[in-house]
C-alpha cells in the first residue's frame, strides 16, 4: 500500500496492490477478510472504515453505467466498505463535500478518476471503465457536478489512477480508454494541465492484477479524501 498527496496536497490518495491481498469480494465467506483488508487502506490515508464510502459497480442485469450520487453523513453507511457486498447500493461515480468521509474503488483495469473542485472542496471518485466511457461517462461526471453543485470545469482537478493504459475502445473508434476520458474531460472545459495520470499499466505491471492480463477474480483499491 502506498499513499501519496494529489492537487497540491488538498487531496491524500491510497493505493493498494496485489501483495495487499484483493480488494474484490468474490464468494460467499470472504467478506470479513474483504472488509478488513478496505479498512486497511482507508488507515493508510487516516481514515475510519465507517466512514469510508465505496464505489460499488455491477455489469449484470444494467444498461446504464453512469450513475453518480452524493455521499452525506446521512446515507453513508449505505455505501460504507464495513458492509457485505450486496447491501452496498450501486453506483458509477460518488461524490462527497464532507472533509471526513473518504472515498473507496476497487480496480483491475479501469480508469479510477479522482476529480476535486478546488474552490468548492467538493470531492468525487468515478469508475471511468469501459462501460461508463463508451457511454461518455466522464463527460456525464462533470455535466453532474456542473448541474448539481454548481462546479465550473476550469476548477476541477482530476488524476488517473493506474489502469490498461493501452486499452481500446472499439465502439469509440479503437481510442485507448484513457484517451477518451481525457478527451471527454477536455470537451467539457477541463483544462488539460488540471488533469494528472499515473504511468502505472495494470496490464504490465506485476505488482497490479489485470483482467486483460487473465485475473478474472482480483482487485486493487484506491481511496481518497480531502485533507483540509
Amino acid at each position: 500500500m502506498k499513499k501519496q498527496l494529489l492537487f497540491d496536497g488538498l487531496v491524500e490518495i491510497g493505493v493498494s496492490d496485489i501483495h495487499d491481498g484483493s480488494m474484490r469480494f468474490f464468494s460467499e465467506g470472504n467478506e470479513t477478510e474483504i472488509i478488513k483488508r478496505q479498512n486497511k487502506l482507508a488507515k493508510l490515508i487516516g481514515m475510519d472504515g465507517g466512514m469510508v464510502a465505496r464505489v460499488r459497480t455491477v455489469y449484470e442485469g444494467r444498461d446504464e453505467y453512469t450513475y453518480y450520487d452524493e455521499v452525506t453523513s446521512g446515507n453513508l453507511p449505505e455505501y460504507s466498505i464495513n458492509n457485505n457486498e450486496e447491501t452496498i447500493l450501486i453506483s458509477d461515480g460518488l461524490v462527497t463535500r464532507q472533509n471526513n468521509v473518504g472515498l473507496l474503488l476497487p480496480l483491475a483495469d479501469c480508469v479510477g478518476a479522482v476529480v476535486f473542485d478546488t474552490k468548492k472542496q467538493i470531492l468525487g471518485l468515478l469508475h471511468a471503465g469501459r462501460h461508463n466511457v463508451e457511454q461518455y461517462g466522464p463527460k456525464k461526471f462533470i455535466e453532474y457536478l456542473c448541474d448539481k453543485f454548481g462546479c465550473v470545469p476550469s476548477d476541477l482537478k482530476v488524476y488517473f489512477s493506474p489502469c490498461a493504459q493501452n486499452y481500446e475502445i472499439h465502439t469509440l473508434e479503437n481510442k485507448k480508454m484513457t484517451d477518451a476520458a481525457h478527451e471527454q474531460l477536455i470537451n467539457m472545459g477541463v483544462k488539460s494541465e488540471n488533469i494528472e495520470k499515473s504511468e502505472i499499466d495494470t496490464v504490465t505491471d506485476e505488482n497490479y492484477p489485470s483482467a486483460s492480463g487473465g485475473d478474472l477474480i482480483d482487485r486493487f483499491a484506491v481511496v481518497v479524501r480531502q485533507t483540509k
